[in-house]
């Protein structure tokens, strides 16, 4: 059978692939504030925090229940990249009201870099696009955060 035969049946058989989202369990875990944002996701970090930066984003229903954290990207002791279509996507695909932009650096200084800043807003913007409200961006450290929200900045 020729390869070119082969893909035509596959397309033709196959047709369309779908996946289908469903909660296993209700939401349990509430934040009011960026110290209970910082207590929920603290462990999410233990491994990485000293070594390299890693980005996550919180996924929350309209009662700001957590319903999931997606690991965005994982870097240098001094970098990570995020790809913002790729936040968005995963915030569409789980039909979420809100989020939260987490970030841990090594150094455990707790200044935000431009870059930090650039981000955050680029990402608070898209994501006004399809009404999804960014609640806040933390930069973490073992000792203490940096919430974008307490200092105004959002």
């Amino acid at each position: 059978m020729s390869k070119d035969l082969r893909i035509r049946t596959f397309k033709d058989f196959v047709g369309e692939l779908t996946a289908t989202y469903k909660r296993t369990s209700k939401p349990s875990i509430t934040v009011q504030n960026s110290k209970s944002v910082y207590d929920f996701i603290y462990p999410y970090f233990e491994e990485c925090m000293d070594d390299h930066e890693e980005v996550k984003i919180i996924h929350f229903n309209r009662a700001l229940n957590v319903v999931n954290v997606h690991m965005v990207g994982s870097g240098t002791d001094s970098a990570c990249l995020c790809d913002v279509k790729d936040v968005i996507r995963q915030m569409l695909i789980l039909k979420v009201h809100s989020f939260c932009l987490v970030h841990n650096h090594p150094t455990g200084r707790l200044v935000a870099s431009q870059a930090d800043k650039d981000l955050t807003m680029k990402l608070k913007a898209a994501g006004a696009y399809f009404d999804l409200k960014m609640l806040d961006s933390m930069i973490v450290s073992r000792e203490s955060y940096y919430s974008f929200m307490d200092e105004g900045l959002l």
